[in-house]
């Protein structure tokens, strides 16, 4: 059977998502709505994917879905991928913002924000790994998404360079520039440059920033640092992810990014396993991989 056939048959059979908060969903969360011989199909094709495949996601979008990779494997299955963190800027997206991505990977927090901001407004995808650049310049490319910058750096306090930890076995969310923060397969080296935000958002002559969204294993404090400007200026929403395995290989805590952010004048917010909506977090001695949401005290209040 020709292979673009076949590729075009998975792409038909691939799971679609719908919008909708999704308590207690996991990584590797069997989804809703999925039949009881559906849902074991679409594993199996999985296991059976010759080679990347273009499937459909929210709002229209498209999504190369490359064999192997557990975040591809997610949408692929069951349609889903962090569903709560998307049904928040289903609400929060308006026309004319600018979305800033940290670490965008492959392009999810770069694509959905593209379609929602329109044409006046503006998504800056930041990406060090070469690996995972092109996949974000394909996904972009494959949606004309004319009101996307990419910029392939990692973002830091300083300038230089580094050494970024390419992730294998299909964990490419886990790229570092520390030591990996769990079981993660070691693909190889990458040296990378380091770039301050604050110098990237003034050299992209950025007049607004809505939404700060980092994922960066580990290195969220140091972005931060490099960000004080940024912040002080935009007072954006931040949406991130607190890891102190990761943090902890880069020298930091989620205790000190907490303070950081609390100090700059941000209130913090974490997603509530019960309703998959957010509600007003508390300290913690650990964080274990978890998406927070920081709202500055002073931002309009904002209704989830």
């Amino acid at each position: 059977m020709p292979e673009t056939f076949l590729l075009r048959l998975f792409s038909r059979l691939s799971a679609r998502p719908r919008l909708r908060p999704y308590p207690g969903w996991q990584l590797g969360s069997r989804g809703k709505g999925a039949t009881r011989w559906l849902y074991p199909l679409r594993k199996e094709l999985w296991r059976r994917m010759p080679a990347p495949v273009l499937i459909s996601w929210l709002d229209g979008l498209r999504v190369y879905a490359y064999p192997g990779d557990e975040a591809c494997r997610s949408l692929f299955v069951t349609g889903y991928y962090e569903p709560n963190e998307f049904c928040v800027l289903d609400k929060i997206l308006r026309p004319g913002m600018t979305f800033v991505d940290v670490g965008a990977n492959m392009g999810l927090y770069t694509l959905f924000p593209a379609g929602r901001v329109g044409p006046q407004g503006t998504v800056l995808a930041i990406e060090p790994s070469r690996r995972e650049f092109e996949r974000l310049q394909r996904n972009v490319e494959a949606n004309a998404l004319a009101n996307v910058r990419l910029v392939q750096t990692a973002a830091s306090d300083r300038r230089g360079e580094a050494d970024l930890l390419i992730a294998g076995g299909g964990r490419s969310g886990h790229n570092t520039l520390g030591g990996f923060g769990y079981e993660t397969p070691l693909q190889g080296k990458e040296r990378v440059q380091l770039q301050p935000l604050d110098e990237i958002v003034e050299r992209e002559g950025l007049g607004r920033l809505d939404i700060l969204k980092m994922d960066i294993e580990g290195a969220e404090h140091a972005a931060l640092r490099g960000a004080t400007e940024t912040l002080r200026r935009f007072r954006p929403m931040i949406l991130m992810e607190l890891s102190d395995r990761s943090l902890q290989q880069q020298g930091s805590s989620g205790a000190e990014v907490w303070e950081f952010l609390s100090h700059s004048g941000y209130a913090m917010y974490a997603f509530d396993p019960r309703t998959g909506l957010p509600a007003p977090a508390e300290r913690k001695r650990c964080w274990d991989s978890e998406i927070v949401l920081a709202v500055h005290r002073l931002a309009s209040p904002v209704r989830w």
